[in-house]
C-alpha cells in the first residue's frame, strides 16, 4: 500500500532525481523510493564502536587500527555523547 507524503528537498537534489528519472524512464516516485530503500538498508555503525574509535583517535592517533580509522571516516560528522 502506498501513501502520499509531502517533504522538502533541496532543489539540486530533486533536480538530480528528476534527471535520473528521465534517463531511466521511471517515475520520479520510484527513483526516490529506491534511494530511500537503499539508504535505510545500509549497515549502521554501532555508536559505541564509533565512540571508542573516536576516543582512541583523540588519545593516541597513531594507535588506531585500520578498521577503527575506517569507522571514523565512514561518518560525515561525529558528535560524542
Amino acid at each position: 500500500m502506498k501513501k502520499r507524503v509531502s517533504i522538502l528537498i533541496e532543489e539540486e537534489v530533486i533536480g538530480q532525481a528528476k534527471r535520473l528519472s528521465v534517463k531511466e524512464g521511471r517515475p520520479l516516485s520510484y527513483v526516490i523510493q529506491d534511494a530511500l530503500i537503499s539508504y535505510l538498508s545500509r549497515k549502521r555503525t554501532d555508536p559505541r564502536t564509533r565512540e571508542k574509535a573516536y576516543q582512541l583517535f583523540c588519545e593516541r592517533p597513531m594507535h588506531l587500527s585500520r578498521k577503527q580509522f575506517k569507522e571514523i571516516l565512514k561518518e560525515e560528522s561525529f558528535k560524542p555523547g
